[in-house]
């Protein structure tokens, strides 16, 4: 009797034993595979290189123009919408300071205006001229550009061609739709494209005189002052990719190279 009690324990045991370790390990057919996939961003890279005749000029006088020319290339692999010019200055020099005189820079800015060129050289092919910007005030360029100033805007806002002018007070010197064919808008990659800018200051000739008959210009012999101009390169907006009609076969989004509508 004894002897049957432990041999059915035991059994009992075996069979429990069983069911845990067929429990542990029951499972379907299971397989699991990785996927990798690269995302690089591509570069937006704006080459501006001023190829003015003369980059610094001295003895002028009221009634004188010059030009400066600045040439943008793309050397990035992305498409650049937009070349945004901003103006300042820097090591301006009152020339009569030691002699009392009071003149500031804003002051000096004020005695030229300025006209702003674009010239396209779509495929390597010159195209004409573009007046954007006609006879402004330096000082409201800089005014708008640099300090966001209201009233020097709504000043340029009548003399610069519409598309061009920005909120933020900088003007796209650029190539926009309607002024070249659509595909050179910007500064494309594919295809290639190079756009040019000019500008064109000339020292204002003021002949007002004060009550002893000087002319009031006379008061800034001798001064000088540095511009300094600013590009900005943007992108162009977003798209939703569509790998079959945007990128090819390696998955390198062509598209980006050229100018595009905006994603909407």
């Amino acid at each position: 009797m004894g002897t049957k009690k432990k041999i059915g324990l035991g059994v009992a045991s075996a069979a429990l034993g069983l069911a845990l370790v067929g429990g542990g390990t029951w499972a379907a057919f299971n397989d699991i595979e990785t996927t990798q996939a690269t995302y690089a961003a591509g570069t937006l890279d704006l080459n501006a290189k001023e190829t003015s005749a003369r980059v610094n000029l001295s003895n002028l006088k009221p009634g004188d123009k010059f030009k400066k020319e600045f040439t943008f290339k793309n050397d990035g692999s992305l498409a650049i919408k937009e070349v945004l010019m901003q103006m300042g200055f820097s090591n301006f020099v009152d020339a009569n300071a030691k002699n009392g005189g009071k003149n500031s820079a804003e002051d000096f800015l004020k005695q030229f205006k300025v006209s702003v060129l674009t010239v396209g050289v779509e495929g390597g092919n010159g195209y004409p001229k573009n007046i954007i910007l006609d006879s402004a005030n330096l000082y409201d360029l800089y005014n708008m550009s640099a300090k966001k100033d209201k009233s020097s805007m709504e000043k340029i806002k009548k003399l610069i061609e519409p598309g061009f002018l920005h909120d933020n007070g900088k003007i796209n010197v650029a190539t926009i739709k309607g002024k070249t064919a659509p595909q050179y808008d910007g500064i494309p990659k594919d295809p290639y494209d190079f756009d040019k800018v000019e500008m064109v200051i000339e020292f204002i000739n003021d002949t007002t005189t004060d009550s002893n008959g000087n002319m009031i210009q006379n008061k800034y012999q001798g001064d000088s002052v540095q511009l300094d101009f600013s590009f900005e390169g943007t992108q162009w907006n977003g798209l939703t990719i569509d790998g079959n009609k945007h990128a090819d076969e390696k998955g390198y989004v062509k598209e980006n190279e050229r100018a595009h509508s905006e994603d909407k």
